[in-house]
């Protein structure tokens, strides 16, 4: 993946962080989106080169003064919201890849836009994932981490929030409440 630019739209979120680790690792620049200060250090952490707090400013122009000639590849949360900046952004030839649809169930999509610059739509969902893909990309987690290239924790821009089984109702209050970072029971015995 070296020379390639990344845009992680919500860089902050669990797999948000782990895409930005990833392609960082992978020697891509990473462009990140995220909602609030506290987020944008989270991203940092994580190890975004570029970070923009989507609330703040004209997004398209930021990314674009990060990445001039455009993003090849989006790393894609919330198609509905997000695709109008993604097809703005995005290189000819290059790749919107959809992990999650928060924020609206459709989006339109233009179609001489995106055939004129040979775009393409990926959908991700691991549960559905041919096997070989998923056997390389399990191999790829397992290098970046062993290589330090894919790490958890605060320090690392995923906070770990930690409850006793018998604390359950708490976490998903504190899920609820919009807890930044990772919600864990532990259900081992102490």
């Amino acid at each position: 993946m070296t020379g390639l630019t990344v845009l992680v739209q919500g860089g902050a979120g669990a797999v948000g962080n782990a895409a930005v680790q990833l392609a960082r690792w992978s020697g891509a620049t990473v462009v990140t989106t995220v909602s609030s200060t506290t987020k944008e250090s989270l991203a940092k952490a994580a190890g975004a080169h570029h970070v923009i707090n989507y609330r703040q400013g004209d997004t398209e122009s930021a990314v674009r003064a990060a990445a001039p000639d455009g993003v090849d590849l989006v790393v894609e949360v919330a198609p509905a919201q997000n695709n109008a900046l993604d097809l703005a952004v995005v290189k000819t030839g290059g790749t919107v890849s959809i992990y999650a649809k928060n924020g609206g169930e459709e989006y339109s999509v233009p179609i001489l836009e995106t055939y004129f610059k040979n775009l393409r739509y990926q959908y991700l969902v691991l549960y559905s994932l041919h096997a070989g893909a998923l056997a390389r990309a399990a191999s790829d987690v397992t290098a970046a981490i062993a290589t330090g290239g894919f790490r958890i924790g605060e320090d690392s821009g995923l906070p770990i929030h930690h409850f006793p089984l018998a604390e359950a109702g708490v976490a998903q209050d504190a899920v609820e409440q919009g807890a930044v970072g990772k919600v864990l029971l532990d259900i081992a015995e102490t």
